[in-house]
């Protein structure tokens, strides 16, 4: 017999092998059936990814932590002293909650002429920073609870002079400091933190070490420190 028989005759037996493992329509061979049992890379990670909500909610979370960590870096809690703190000491009456919440302004309480310090308080704190107009009491106080320095006074009790070192004592500790007017005042300078009030007459000419040293020794020393 010839090569090219034999030849012929090998092409030959290997096309009726192939046709021999063609399966008929509608069946799949035991490797077929395994590979459909087994769900692809993209489908587990697709389903994992879906099981924690989708992509949104995913996004969502990663945006918050990162937001966390940003605020974290940019905004490191201010140091706490540990000298004494300054001031005289404000306590709430027997019965009332120091911290309680309230929407009622009646429901606050400090010694007439001097803005409060401790005691039941608006829901939402005031954020740090240099005010031109009057400040709500009760958002002041819960500010005071997150361990804010609160500086009011009087416009009418306070110069030019003074007026400069305010602003330059709140520039630099802008991290914890809330400057406002508060035409009540009946002194010309308060320096609030929580539970402590230091009355300032504007007539001693040691005013900013005077209010450095309060900020620098009370800020964060309150109930919920560092939240801004």
């Amino acid at each position: 017999m010839s090569q090219d028989s034999n030849r012929r005759r090998r092409r030959q037996q290997r096309r009726r092998d192939r046709e021999a493992q063609v399966t008929a329509p509608g069946e799949t061979t035991p490797a077929d059936d395994d590979a459909a049992s087994r769900p692809s890379l993209y489908r587990r990670i697709r389903e994992t990814i879906d099981s924690f909500g989708g992509f949104l909610t995913i996004g969502a979370i990663g945006g918050t932590i990162l937001l966390i960590v940003y605020l974290i870096i940019q905004n490191p809690l201010s140091s706490a002293s540990d000298d004494a703190l300054l001031g005289e000491v404000r306590n709430v009456p027997a019965g009332v909650a120091e911290a309680a919440h309230t929407t009622n302004a009646a429901d606050m309480f400090g010694v007439p002429g001097e803005p409060p310090s401790i005691g039941p308080h608006f829901s939402q704190p005031w954020r740090v920073g240099i005010y031109e107009e009057p400040i709500p009491d009760g958002n002041a106080v819960h500010a005071l609870e997150h361990g804010i320095v609160w500086f009011s006074y009087n416009p009418e009790l306070v110069d030019e002079t003074l007026m400069a070192v305010l602003q330059d004592v709140a520039d630099d500790f802008s991290r914890d400091v809330i400057l406002s007017p508060r035409p009540q005042n009946g002194s010309a300078i308060y320096a609030v933190s929580w539970g402590r009030v230091l009355k300032i007459d504007g007539t001693g000419g040691d005013e900013e070490q005077t209010l450095r040293d309060f900020a620098t020794t009370n800020r964060n020393r309150s109930p919920e420190p560092g939240i801004r």
